[in-house]
This record gives structure tokens, C-alpha cells and sequence, in this order.
């Protein structure tokens, strides 16, 4: 039999915690499963649609101020009854495939895709359907959510459309954080935590004054932090630009231009110094020793040599040929 692992962060303020249902004889899964979900995230009974195979992969973190869980699982229903009720937290479910269906305060819904909803952990409730390749559920404290939202009670058991932009960018940059690893350190993970609250807000129905601050604060951070990633997606393509950019994320280059800034650099700069940094890690990793300097440069995305040393010199004190040179 297996066990779920559990990773805290070197402060102790954020906990990890995988679990399989892989790493358990079959008729050890659900007990397993129950109480790894009731110590992580809430207390649930798991009522697979297809019990003789059912699987979930769960990735739970818990840190002040938010418990998120980012899964993937076979059909199945997860009920809390009254009896199981230990809180009256907030949790949003995002991330759904169709005919994901929600039954909470009196109301049946029937998701469509990329819709979310919102459940008060004050109620029983039961959520499930279909299979669902990666699913994300967060958990926020009442305390701190409700001064941000104008109508919280009445944000319970109804859906978030798939097409607010708010929760388009919550998904996204959810999916940052756990790539890039920023939930392990700790001043990042609590402007994270900050950010994902502002989001959720915008995406319920944000206070005026409390939508005011999160479009500056939250909103403002994860679509920079988006549009990073963007970048560093297609650093090798010579056509990058802020117009190519701002088409895909239905903004103007102005407003790219701005986002920037508000971190004292440029458009420009940014892919510029992407670039280089780049070029110099492959410059200087042995996988690539065998790689022409011209090679390297054009794959970062320079489409001039004489350019691509010029800024290298800039940046680096050095020429690309003396960086790989002393590498060796």
C-alpha cells in the first residue's frame, strides 16, 4: 500500500500533499481517498459512477488564506452531507468539462465548459459527473472574501460564465503558479494568494471599490504574469511583437506598453532580455556545446548576428565566443 506524500515549504506556511489512487490496493482507495480529502480540503463521500475503475490523481496545497486542489479523476460523485459540515468557507470549481453537474442550496446545474461555480462549505452539497482531466477547486476563508464580493449569498450555487475575462485570467494564472513553482516561496505565494482573491472577487462581482483595487492589484499582476509566459513561449519567433501579443490577449499595445512600465521596463527590454538570457543558458549548458553560436542566436529569436553580440557584449560584459570559452 501507498501513502500520500505530504511537502511543506521551508517557512511551514504551505503544505503539499499528492495523492493516487495508483498507490492503493483497490479496496483500500476510497478510505484513503476520504480521509486524505477530509484532512486537505473538506470532508466528502466519493460515489464512483464506475467503481471497478475508478482513479483520481489529487494535488492538494494548503497556505493562510487558500487550500487549493488540482485534479484529474474518473466519473464520480462527491457528496457532503449536513453531517460533514465543518466551516463556512468559499469554494470555486473551475476547470469543468460539460455535464459536470452541482447540486447545492435547492439548485441542479448542469455546467457547460469552462464554466465555474461558486458553494458556501456552510451547506451540503454534492458535485461530480463526467470524467475530468484536470479540475481545479480552491477554498478560500469567508472572512476574507466576503468585504470584497457585493453579493456573496447570492453568488452560492450559481455559475460563473466561461467567457468572464476575471475567470479566464484565475485559470490561467493558477496554472503559472503550480508550473512555475511560485506557490513554494514565501512572499510570492502570499501576493498570490492576495492576487487569486482579487480574481475571484472580479469573477463573483467585485465591490466598487473593491473591484478598483483588484483591477490594479490582482487583475493588473496575473495578466502580466500571462503575458510573460506568452512571451516565453515564442521568444524564437523574429515576429514577436507587442501588436502580435495584444491581438492574442485582446488588449491594445498600449495597454501592454503600461503593464510593463508599471514594472519600470518595456516591451522591448522584457523580450529583449528573455532573449539574451536564453542564448546564455544555452551558451553554457554542455547539451549544447556542439551548437554554432549563429545557431543559438537565431533559435533565441535574434534575427541579426552582429546585433545578437552587440547586446550580448551590453548585457553580459563579454562576447557570447569568451562566455562559451571560459564555460569550458
Amino acid at each position: 500500500m501507498g501513502a500520500s506524500s505530504g511537502i511543506a515549504a521551508p517557512d511551514q506556511e504551505c503544505a503539499v500533499v499528492r495523492f493516487s489512487t495508483d498507490d492503493y490496493a483497490p479496496r483500500e482507495r476510497f478510505e484513503a481517498l476520504h480521509e486524505v480529502f477530509g484532512r486537505n480540503l473538506q470532508k466528502v463521500q466519493v460515489e464512483p459512477l464506475v467503481e471497478e475503475s475508478f482513479h483520481t490523481a489529487v494535488t492538494f496545497w494548503r497556505m493562510p488564506g487558500l487550500a487549493l486542489y488540482e485534479a484529474s479523476r474518473s466519473a464520480a460523485i462527491y457528496r457532503r452531507s449536513r453531517e460533514l459540515i465543518e466551516h463556512d468557507d468559499v469554494f470555486v470549481i473551475a476547470g469543468l468539462t460539460p455535464g459536470y453537474e452541482v447540486r447545492h442550496l435547492g439548485r441542479t446545474l448542469t455546467l457547460k465548459c469552462g464554466e465555474a461555480v461558486i458553494l458556501t462549505g456552510a451547506e451540503p452539497a454534492s458535485f461530480g459527473g463526467p470524467a475530468q482531466s484536470s479540475v481545479s477547486l480552491l477554498r478560500v476563508p469567508v472572512r476574507l472574501l466576503a468585504p470584497l464580493v457585493a453579493d456573496l449569498d447570492g453568488a452560492y450555487g450559481r455559475p460563473i460564465p466561461a467567457d468572464s475575462p476575471a475567470l479566464h485570467l484565475l485559470t490561467r494564472y493558477l496554472g503559472i503558479l503550480q508550473e512555475t513553482g511560485t506557490l513554494a516561496v514565501p512572499e510570492l505565494r502570499r501576493r498570490a494568494v492576495v492576487h487569486i482573491h482579487d480574481l475571484i472577487a472580479l469573477a463573483i462581482g467585485a465591490t466598487r471599490d473593491a473591484a478598483d483595487i483588484a483591477k490594479g492589484r490582482g487583475a493588473r499582476a496575473a495578466r502580466l504574469r500571462v503575458i510573460k509566459e506568452d512571451i516565453a513561449t515564442r521568444l524564437d519567433q523574429p515576429d514577436l511583437s507587442v501588436a502580435t501579443v495584444a491581438a492574442r490577449h485582446r488588449m491594445t499595445a498600449r495597454q501592454i506598453q503600461r503593464l510593463f512600465e508599471s514594472e519600470g521596463t518595456t516591451f522591448t527590454g522584457h523580450v529583449l532580455a528573455q532573449r539574451l538570457a536564453r542564448a546564455r543558458r544555452r551558451l553554457t549548458d554542455p547539451l549544447h556545446a556542439g551548437q554554432k553560436i549563429s545557431t543559438i542566436a537565431f533559435d533565441a529569436g535574434f534575427g541579426d548576428l552582429s546585433y545578437f553580440n552587440r547586446a550580448f557584449r551590453r548585457r553580459y560584459g563579454m562576447a557570447p565566443s569568451d562566455l562559451r570559452a571560459g564555460g569550458r
